[in-house]
């Protein structure tokens, strides 16, 4: 079934597609089809759906993420996940965290999140999607914020108070063109 490639697979467990998938079916998923082995965990209670992921998934969960553009991830660290997948804007600071959870240092990953956790609210709740793409463009990493339909453009209010927050941290994505 995936002799094609030999790249990880990664499957999106995402609500929204309609499907559920349940943690035994994606475990059997990483035990029999070779190069399924990354998770991208987005529902409610991701947590819970991880820990039982790699409970019943064991060595072929490679990378069970919190999918939750990092609003939840203290909660996916503390359940096994090793990263999570967030749009990308500040991925410096989403490191920040992982990295000092990685080292076992719980404290400074909670200090990290406490930090960039203003960015990663208003990335979820506010921005959205389009949240990378502003952060971009102020840059000038790319051109065009524009996202693709059906999602609405960001309202110039948002994307200055995303701006706003995403400054007094200073990502790497506001100065990378620099």
């Amino acid at each position: 079934m995936s002799d094609a490639i030999d790249i990880p697979i990664m499957i999106q467990d995402a609500p929204v597609s309609g499907t559920p998938l349940s943690a035994p079916f994606l475990a059997r998923m990483a035990r029999e089809i070779e190069h399924v082995s990354y998770f991208k965990i987005e529902v409610p209670q991701a947590a819970n759906k991880l820990r039982e992921l790699i409970q019943l998934g064991g060595d072929a969960i490679v990378g069970p993420w919190d999918g939750e553009e990092a609003i939840t991830l203290m909660a996916g660290l503390d359940a096994g996940a090793t990263g999570s997948m967030t749009g990308g804007g500040y991925a410096d600071g989403i490191r920040l965290i992982v990295d000092a959870y990685a080292a076992c240092d719980t404290e400074a990953a909670a200090a990290h999140y406490q930090q960039w956790l203003p960015l990663i609210n208003y990335e979820n709740r506010q921005g959205g999607l389009a949240s990378c793409k502003a952060l971009m463009k102020e840059d000038g990493v790319i051109r065009s914020d524009a996202v693709r339909h059906p999602l609405p453009a960001m309202h110039p209010a948002t994307r200055e108070g995303l701006l706003k927050i995403a400054r007094r941290l200073d990502p790497l994505v506001l100065r990378w063109c620099r």
